[in-house]
């Protein structure tokens, strides 16, 4: 059976983000078609304590709302920092990690504790002065549960392990011997399954996409997702379709609309007036407005780093837009939770299940479901970013969001 899961979230304990209350997830996910989300933040205490309070096992390692059908995972996200041979620069890797019951949560804390680490933020750090080091804290994770899994998340982002800021170039320089017990990585909003399938080590994976939200708003929840393959409905399901690479797809954003695309500085930089773009980078690194170092985008890192010898051939991928930020285009407007745009959504939520199931059927099933049940473009916008009719003029970097257009010629 298909399960369609978002495995990288945070909640209101985690550094710019407001109260999120797991009653507005819940609910965002039955409208997003989001079957399993990943909790954020689980080992902090006072989060899991919250979690753990509110929150009922229904099937191993999932977990739901009293009297709901949407499931959690437990779920958090840690920052890996450590000291690596040949590399001046503290090496800063983020990481998601899954964990199949709060017994599991608890003995992450004690290592925590014996480590000296302090785990008082959302998102916290876990640092070594060696790889060596590292890789006994990653060991010693691992051998909580078998079934714990730690996925390298937004690989190819600045703080990505093959992000530009660690100018690693394989992930055996920062794994070593513990690669094998790495299954999955997560694409990130700024690259997709085509631009990292000839890159070595992660053709050999599994490929996941989440949407690393900071709110339960429609176009954050699910913006991103994985649908996988599983045989029971259970953590340790998820986890063995991961492991096994049962992904039947990922639904992606279109990389050009990630915050980190492209290679350049936003305009709020010391010494800009104007924002500016390279493509491709200037071969010295250097900002030739400010004299800085550039922030090398996600597209630079996958071409540095492919090997064309490698077939060209990715899992399969659909690029996607949140419904809402479609309307709000169609409608003209820039909020895409404007009262106007929440009336649209209603009104082609009315006739599909979930987003997600519309995404899934045909062009001629969405135009005839729609037809006189909503202004017509907004259906052809609909079919339009369906086909991949879309793009982002100017493309995303540097921090900041691509800006939509889509093409109904």
């Amino acid at each position: 059976m298909k399960l369609a899961v978002d495995l990288h979230s945070h909640s209101g304990y985690a550094g710019g983000v407001g109260d999120i209350q797991l009653t507005d997830i819940a609910t965002t996910m039955k409208r997003k078609g989001i079957d399993v989300f990943g909790t954020g933040d689980c080992i902090y205490p006072p989060r899991a304590q919250e979690l753990e309070k509110l929150l009922e096992e229904r099937e191993s390692g999932l977990f739901a709302l009293p009297g709901d059908s949407s499931r959690f995972v437990l779920q958090t996200e840690v920052i890996f920092s450590t000291r690596i041979s040949g590399h001046s620069n503290k090496i800063i890797a983020h990481h998601v990690i899954l964990f199949p019951g709060f017994a599991q949560i608890t003995e992450m804390q004690r290592l925590m504790e014996n480590w000296s680490m302090k785990n008082t933020i959302g998102r916290p750090f876990i640092t070594s002065e060696s790889r060596d080091e590292l890789l006994t804290q990653l060991e010693a994770i691992a051998d909580i549960n078998p079934f714990i899994e730690i996925i390298p998340a937004h690989i190819m982002t600045p703080d990505g392990v093959l992000g530009s800021k660690n100018g690693l170039s394989s992930f055996g320089e920062f794994y070593g011997d513990f690669l094998p017990n790495i299954h999955a990585v997560e694409t990130g909003l700024s690259a997709d399954p085509a631009m990292l399938v000839q890159i070595p080590q992660v053709a050999q994976m599994a490929m996941i996409s989440s949407s690393d939200c900071h709110s339960a708003a429609l176009n954050r929840v699910g913006r991103e997702f994985t649908q996988l393959e599983v045989g029971e409905i259970s953590y340790n399901g998820i986890i063995e379709a991961i492991r096994q690479r049962r992904v039947v797809m990922t639904a992606e954003f279109h990389p050009s609309e990630g915050r980190y695309y492209l290679t350049g500085h936003r305009a709020n930089r010391s010494g800009h007036s104007s924002a500016i773009q390279f493509n491709p980078p200037p071969e010295n690194g250097i900002c030739p407005v400010c004299n800085k170092k550039v922030l090398t985008g996600v597209k630079q890192r996958c071409l540095d780093l492919r090997d064309t010898s490698l077939p060209n051939t990715p899992q399969k991928f659909l690029h996607l837009l949140p419904l809402v930020e479609v309307l709000a285009w169609a409608e003209g407007l820039k909020n895409p939770a404007s009262k106007r745009v929440l009336k649209r959504y209603e009104e082609v939520l009315g006739v599909f299940p979930s987003e997600i199931s519309m995404w899934l059927i045909d062009d001629s099933d969405i135009i005839g479901a729609l037809t006189g049940k909503t202004p017509e473009k907004v259906i052809e916008s609909i079919v339009a970013v369906k086909n991949s009719n879309f793009r982002f003029i100017p493309p995303g970097f540097d921090g900041t969001y691509g800006q939509l257009h889509i093409s109904l010629d």
